[in-house]
């Protein structure tokens, strides 16, 4: 993991969403224009979130759609051994990384080398 972000990162920031059908969140990278460095995902509240750069802008965008029924039949408990038999649902994969909720690990590729950097407070907007 790199120390320094190998590019300026501007005021990042997430939104949450429904709809009838979905929930999930979108989360917004804003980087320097000259930026030579490609970002291929996020690692943020818990999920792994491809990104992709908005044509003619310079802010990298991942959306995250959580699978239907996510919660069901977990168990939610301050005691650890009622929670044992809970399995990550479909399509949800663990990160490799210990974050707090508003910090997010980016995957990203220079000189075809991949390596990380962290963001710290990453603010939420309604």
């Amino acid at each position: 993991m790199d120390k320094i972000a190998p590019v300026k990162v501007e005021n990042p920031y997430f939104e949450r969403w429904n709809t009838d059908d979905e929930r999930g969140l979108t989360l917004y990278i804003p980087v320097d224009e000259a930026s030579t460095i490609q970002l291929e995902h996020a690692y943020f509240k818990f999920k792994k979130i491809a990104l992709s750069k908005e044509e003619g802008t310079s802010v990298y965008v991942g959306k995250y759609t959580l699978p239907k029924g996510e919660n069901k039949d977990m168990v939610m408990s301050s005691d650890p051994k009622e929670e044992f038999n809970n399995t990550l649902p479909p399509g949800i994969e663990r990160i490799p990384f210990q974050l707090k909720g508003n910090e997010c690990v980016i995957s990203y590729i220079k000189d075809g080398v991949q390596s990380h950097f962290k963001i710290a407070n990453i603010q939420e907007k309604k």
